[in-house]
């Protein structure tokens, strides 16, 4: 473990590829988002590669170093104090300029900056690196005022299936169940298996709240699938792309393969607060 006061670090850029070993042919595990905050547990290969782990969620994996700014722990905290604004758009860019300029980075939904008072429909931020720029001002808000669920869906569907993605540019089941409940306030752990043991619970099929989970293997093995209740026997998930199906065998976009794999149910805060309602509004199934 890195001894000394830089033993953390801030990603720097829009999305940065976590790896299961220091090396670019590894597997991608996960991504680290812009503004989210590491701690380092090992350097290699003459400080090119670091191990670290998202404070976010507690998800190690291997980067390369010029993702991230070293900081200290005080620093880190003072960071995520100030940076408290959100991207609630799926996409946008940067720009040096406040009417223009040149593109100094995109920025995907959830990741964080700290950002100033807006003025005629642009709002400065400022970049984990120290970097300046401005954005619209609809892309961003503070984590008191969310994106209804619902209307977040709607924006993901069709988005296509990435192994360790968590961004609009592609995304895995759990990537996509984590970011959508961490945008509600409900944080959840990185892999499937994981948010299956950290949520669940004995649920009949009538009492799943909208936001609770559905989880999906083979028998006797580690679960390998999982999707977001909406409503109505349907749910939202990423297999191939962000799709809605339903557990209902008479609807038309019952998935019959995936059904047979499902193995249990994952209750979060959310659907504590928002149980199913007859008639209620979902997506369009994609």
């Amino acid at each position: 473990m890195p001894r000394g006061p830089e033993d953390h670090g801030v990603v720097v850029i829009a999305a940065l590829d976590l790896r299961r070993r220091p090396d670019h042919r590894a597997e991608m595990t996960s991504q680290l988002l812009m503004g989210e905050v590491v701690h380092v547990l090992e350097r290699r290969r003459g400080g090119l590669w670091w191990r670290v782990e998202n404070l976010a969620d507690g998800y190690p994996g291997w980067v390369r170093s010029y993702g991230l700014r070293p900081v200290s722990r005080a620093r880190s905290r003072r960071w995520l104090a100030r940076a408290r604004f959100h991207v609630v758009a799926p996409f946008c860019q940067v720009r040096s300029a406040e009417r223009g300029g040149h593109v100094l980075t995109p920025l995907f939904w959830n990741a964080r900056v700290i950002a100033g008072r807006a003025r005629r429909g642009r709002r400065p931020v400022e970049l984990p690196d120290g970097r300046r720029g401005w954005v619209p001002v609809a892309a961003l808000a503070t984590g008191e005022r969310r994106c209804p669920l619902i209307e977040r869906i709607r924006d993901l569907l069709g988005t296509p299936y990435l192994w360790g993605g968590r961004t609009p540019q592609g995304l895995d089941c759990s990537g996509l169940v984590q970011q959508i409940l961490a945008e509600q306030g409900v944080v959840l752990p990185r892999d499937a298996h994981d948010q299956f043991l950290a949520t669940r619970r004995r649920i009949e099929v009538e009492d799943l709240g909208l936001g609770d989970l559905l989880f999906f293997g083979r028998r006797k093995a580690r679960m390998e699938h999982v999707a977001l209740v909406l409503g109505g026997g349907y749910y939202v998930h990423a297999r191939g792309v962000v799709r809605v199906n339903s557990i209902d065998p008479d609807n038309p976009f019952y998935d019959s393969a995936l059904n047979a794999q499902l193995r249990a149910f994952g209750r979060t805060k959310l659907g504590q607060k928002a149980r199913i309602r007859r008639g209620s509004k979902t997506p369009e199934p994609a």
